[in-house]
């Protein structure tokens, strides 16, 4: 099984050192678990090993194209999972590898405004599978918000939820039941 740990950023991000602390951490540990991470940048940004430029704006605005685009990149790369974080989520990369995302399309602590779609939350990370990885990048809509826009794509489909409340984000700083 191929797993990749997609982290949206930006070039300021890279530029002012604020990817580097999730580098410096759980990231690392991936390498023993054989999954692979990138950190995916819009326009203007400067490729590099982790890097992926993708075509699309860099900055807040551009998150659900850049959510379309890194789902996209994705399938093009054969990538089975794909769990969708930013620079400043922490996990323990083990309980990561065991928290059973292999048997969802889509998993991670779930959330529903009392009018919308249920959605995974972006800041503490969420896994995709290929299918849904295909669903997202096929979509042609736009949403200000990643998140929701994830949610209501999904929820016009079949794909298999998983809600683990320990994805949830309960505090300022990373947490021992993380």
């Amino acid at each position: 099984m191929k797993v990749l740990v997609s982290i949206s950023s930006c070039e300021q991000y890279e530029r002012s050192g604020f990817n580097e602390p999730i580098r410096e951490t759980w990231l690392k540990d991936l390498e023993g678990w054989g999954w692979d991470y990138k950190f995916f940048q819009g326009t203007g940004s400067t490729a590099k090993a982790d890097v992926v430029v993708l075509p699309v704006e860099d900055g807040l605005g551009g998150l659900t194209e850049k959510a379309k685009a890194k789902a996209r990149w994705a399938v093009d790369s054969g990538y089975d999972f794909v769990f969708s974080c930013f620079p400043d989520t922490y996990a323990v990369s083990e309980r990561l590898f065991h928290c059973g995302f292999e048997n969802y399309d889509y998993f991670g602590c779930v959330y529903k405004f009392p009018s919308g779609a249920p959605f995974c939350q972006g800041g503490p990370g969420y896994f995709l599978s290929r299918r849904v990885c295909g669903l997202i990048a096929a979509n042609n809509e736009s949403y200000l918000n990643d998140d929701t826009f994830i949610g209501n794509t999904l929820d016009r489909s079949d794909i298999s939820r998983g809600d683990c409340q320990h994805f949830a984000n309960l505090g300022p700083s990373p947490l021992s039941s993380n």
